[in-house]
């Protein structure tokens, strides 16, 4: 079950953030957001050290959501998408780091039977393209965050920036079926992302 939720927090976590912003409703954000941090870090797991870094931060984010509730200030929220994007943007940049296979290439090589040097050019390419697109929400996010509107705010944040990332992944994959000339069901393909290791994945 948490291996299910930490797959699908990203997209959990920012719905119910919007309904917290539209019902004024801190008190969602104040649970949630300890919750999916435990979740996602799991600070019980690892050496001591790691262990009391994770712990820590699980008490400062229990501290903020309590103060939030209180106070029914929503200004916590303006943190987690920046960073889940950044999150999102990490392994991206880490793997195109000298020495190391960039991360789509990475994710071919896994998933396919067939690899050839025309495919590892083309993914090499498309990961820097998802980079850029990555970098371009988050500089939109950060202006969203102080310029506009609360709930204009919460509308991109959680929802047109993913669904914006859901479209780069659809266009690429029929402009992947067109360029290569050969059908990739979109089923297998969703199956792939959701049922990969990710500790394979983001090995280097």
């Amino acid at each position: 079950m948490l291996d299910f939720l930490a797959r699908f927090q990203f997209f959990i976590y920012p719905f119910i953030v919007h309904l917290s912003v539209v019902y004024k409703v801190p008190f969602l954000i104040a649970c949630l957001l300890p919750l999916f941090y435990i979740v996602l870090a799991r600070p019980l797991r690892g050496n001591n050290k790691q262990i009391i870094i994770k712990s820590g931060i699980l008490l400062l984010l229990i501290l903020i959501g309590l103060l939030s509730w209180h106070y029914l200030d929503h200004s916590i929220i303006y943190l987690p998408p920046i960073l889940m994007m950044l999150a999102i943007l990490y392994p991206f940049i880490r793997s195109v780091m000298p020495g190391n296979t960039p991360l789509i290439t990475r994710f071919y090589q896994l998933t396919k039977a067939e690899n050839c040097p025309e495919v590892s050019r083309y993914t090499d390419k498309l990961t820097w393209i998802w980079i850029v697109f990555i970098m371009l929400l988050l500089v939109n996010n950060l202006f969203l965050t102080f310029l506009a509107p609360l709930e204009l705010w919460s509308l991109f944040t959680n929802f047109i920036n993913y669904l914006l990332l859901l479209s780069l992944l659809v266009l690429e994959w029929l402009f992947r079926i067109f360029w290569f000339k050969k059908w990739e069901s979109p089923i297998e393909f969703a199956r792939q992302l959701l049922t990969l290791d990710q500790r394979e994945l983001f090995r280097q």
